[in-house]
């Protein structure tokens, strides 16, 4: 009798400690973040100033929209794109800074080829697509901002 005790002690303990660890382990989950880069951030800043100039001067040049007078500026903010995103691809763990500058990419190539077709854009469209690319550039320094947090915690 006492042995049948001692036995049901034992997997009690077994059941017990099995359950403990599960819980454990479930509660446990260790995310990598990719390092913060400065130069990123920077980049990320001056480019989406160059954007919000770009179709603010559009805005402001209501006679002035053919796609011809802006065709320079079209190829110069999409090589900061393309800069950007090769930037973040090249990063380990950078998966989701890498998809928001993918996004933005085809987004500017999407609209560069609309305004191209179109000859000139209206003030509803040219709000938009600043709009657009101003939500996106958040989401970027968002990123950027997420990893220097991450990676430099306040003491």
């Amino acid at each position: 009798m006492v042995t049948s005790k001692l036995i049901l002690t034992s997997k009690t303990k077994i059941i017990l400690f099995c359950f403990s660890l599960v819980f454990v382990l479930s509660s446990c989950r260790v995310t990598f973040v990719p390092s913060y880069d400065e130069e990123v951030a920077a980049q990320i800043e001056d480019t989406a100033k160059q954007i919000d100039k770009f179709y603010l001067q559009m805005l402001e040049n209501q006679n002035e929209r053919k796609y011809e007078h802006y065709a320079n500026e079209y190829v110069n903010i999409q090589v900061e794109i393309n800069s950007l995103y090769n930037k973040n691809k090249v990063k380990s763990l950078n998966k989701n800074s890498t998809r928001i500058c993918e996004i933005t990419l085809q987004l500017w190539k999407k609209y560069k080829e609309e305004h191209k077709n179109d000859e000139t854009l209206s003030d509803g469209i040219i709000k938009l697509n600043r709009k657009t690319f101003e939500d996106l550039f958040y989401a970027m320094q968002v990123a950027e901002k997420g990893k220097e947090i991450i990676n430099n915690p306040a003491n």
